[in-house]
C-alpha cells in the first residue's frame, strides 16, 4: 500500500505533526539502483527517522502490515530516536506459515507470471470484500504501478525467514509499545499480534475491522493512538534521549 492507506485516519488526528511515509518503489519509482530488501527498507526508514529526529526530537512511530515490521525492526535497533512505537497486522513471528500469495512470490518464474497476469481490479474487489480495503483507498493500491510489482516480488523474496531473523530482537524495544490489530484478518490472525506484543511488552488493542484498519476504522484507530501517545509523554523521559552529562547533572 502507499501512505493513502492512513489519510482517513490521519483526517481525524488532533494533530498537524503527522507524517505518512511512501516507501520507495511504492507509490513512486524506486530510486536508481535501489534493491528492495527488508534490510534496505529498514536503512531508508531509520534515516527517516534520523532525519525527523534532527528537526523536533523523538518521533511517534507507526506502521502497519510491512510497516509494521519495519517499524518494529527499527525500533528494536535505535529506540534513541523514538517516543513511542506502534504497530500491527504484520508478523514478526517464527511460526507464522507464509500465506499463499508469498509461497507463489517466492518461486522464480511463477512469482513473475504471478504479476504479470495480475488483475488489480479484480483484487481489490477481494480485498475490499474479505480485508476491508475502502473504495478511495483502493484505487490508489501500490500494484496499480507496474514498477511496484518487481519491488514487491524482491521485498517479500528477502524476507522468507523474517519471523526467525527478527523475533529475538523485539525483546530490545524499551519505549512504549502498542500492537493494534484487525481482530478480523483472514491474512495475519490477531493471534500473532499477541505473541508478538508478549514478546515485546506492549499493550493491545483490537479492532472490530479486517486487515486495513487504519482506513476501515480510522475513528477507532485514531483514539487507540491517541491515547497511547498521550501515555507514552507522561511517561518519565529515558536516558536514552538525554546525553550522559545532561542526566548527571539531573541526579
Amino acid at each position: 500500500m502507499t501512505g493513502a492507506l492512513w489519510q482517513p485516519m490521519i483526517d481525524l488526528l488532533d494533530r498537524d505533526d503527522v507524517i505518512a511515509l511512501d516507501l520507495p518503489g511504492f507509490k513512486d519509482p524506486p530510486p536508481d539502483g535501489w534493491v528492495a530488501t527488508k534490510e534496505a527498507y529498514v536503512d531508508w526508514l531509520i534515516a527517516r527517522i534520523e532525519e525527523e529526529y534532527e528537526r523536533s526530537g523523538p518521533v511517534h512511530l507507526v506502521g502497519h502490515d510491512w510497516g509494521c515490521l519495519l517499524s518494529l525492526r527499527a525500533a528494536s535497533l535505535r529506540p534513541d530516536l523514538l517516543r513511542s512505537v506502534a504497530a500491527g497486522n504484520g508478523p514478526i513471528d517464527p511460526h507464522w506459515p507464509l500465506h499463499a500469495l508469498w509461497t507463489v512470490w517466492n518461486q522464480a518464474g511463477d512469482g513473475e507470471r504471478w504479476m504479470d497476469e495480475l488483475d488489480v481490479d479484480a483484487l481489490v474487489a477481494m480485498f475490499a470484500a474479505n480485508a476491508g480495503m475502502p473504495p478511495e483507498v483502493a484505487s490508489q493500491m501500490s500494484w496499480r504501478n507496474p514498477w511496484n510489482r518487481g519491488v514487491t516480488l524482491s521485498l517479500y523474496r528477502s524476507a522468507t525467514n523474517v519471523g526467525r531473523e527478527w523475533v529475538d530482537d523485539l525483546a530490545r524495544i524499551v519505549i512504549p509499545s502498542l500492537i493494534i490489530w484487525g481482530e478480523l484478518d483472514l491474512i495475519v490472525p490477531v493471534e500473532a499480534g499477541r505473541r508478538m506484543a508478549a514478546r515485546m511488552g506492549a499493550r493491545v488493542v483490537t479492532l472490530d475491522a479486517h486487515h486495513f484498519w487504519p482506513a476501515e476504522r480510522p475513528k477507532e484507530a485514531a483514539e487507540a493512538l491517541q491515547r497511547h501517545w498521550q501515555r507514552a509523554e507522561a511517561a518519565p523521559t529515558t536516558i536514552l534521549h538525554q546525553s550522559l552529562p545532561e542526566w548527571f547533572k539531573q541526579r
